[in-house]
């Protein structure tokens, strides 16, 4: 339970320091992708699932041969050889899939802040915050069974949904919060992204001014 409070935290502080480095446009954009994705997972995960295993057994198939055999119309041989691959997303791996999807949203955002030139900005705090959030809330539930983990989730994951889960869960996040050494750990994560912001501000700023 815990952990994925510390989880929760530490990942909009991340992304709220990252944000407010790369500005508003970059922060913006990476949350569309992200929302993209994790709106995807929620609502076609059985889609996505069977996408990836077809372009995995597709790609298998290209490498044993399979091709080759069916352009000289063996199609015995092909589907012999197609049933000798196993999908690698079934039964307690399909998550695996999902979270690979939400995992390349992540990379795409990461090599645009890399490409992007924007200045720093408030905005870019409040939308790298926002993207910590729908990060965590999209990957927590693919990674642990505890209903704490099932964060509400505007659009694709209403309260009514499920409200008497959404409330114990919400009421056991607030408890685990009220706990003191919870506090202070959260707090040191949160004070450490600010000081590395601070920083890392101030570093822009000196960088800036020699030239």
């Amino acid at each position: 339970m815990f952990a994925a409070v510390l989880l929760l935290a530490t990942t909009m502080a991340i992304f709220g320091v990252l944000g407010y480095l790369k500005g508003a446009k970059w922060a913006f954009i990476a949350l569309m992708i992200l929302s993209a994705a994790v709106i995807l997972v929620e609502v076609k995960p059985e889609t996505l699932i069977a996408t990836l295993n077809g372009l995995y057994m597709g790609v298998m198939l290209t490498l044993k041969g399979g091709l080759g055999a069916l352009a000289s119309g063996d199609v015995e041989e092909a589907k012999a050889i197609l049933a000798d691959i196993d999908k690698p997303f079934k039964d307690a791996n399909q998550n695996m899939a999902l979270l690979l999807v939400i995992f390349c949203a992540v990379v795409i955002g990461l090599i645009m802040a890399a490409a992007m030139k924007s200045k720093p900005g408030v905005w870019g705090l409040i939308w790298g915050l926002v993207y910590g959030y729908v990060l965590s809330a999209g990957v927590l539930p693919l990674i642990s069974s505890n209903p704490l983990a099932l964060l509400p989730l505007p659009i694709v994951r209403p309260a009514e949904r499920q409200p008497a889960q959404a409330s114990v869960a919400m009421d056991q996040m607030f408890a685990t919060l009220a706990q003191p050494e919870n506090v202070q750990i959260i707090a040191t994560v949160i004070g450490i992204a600010v000081i590395l912001l601070l920083l890392l501000t101030v570093r822009r700023g000196v960088k800036g001014s020699k030239r």
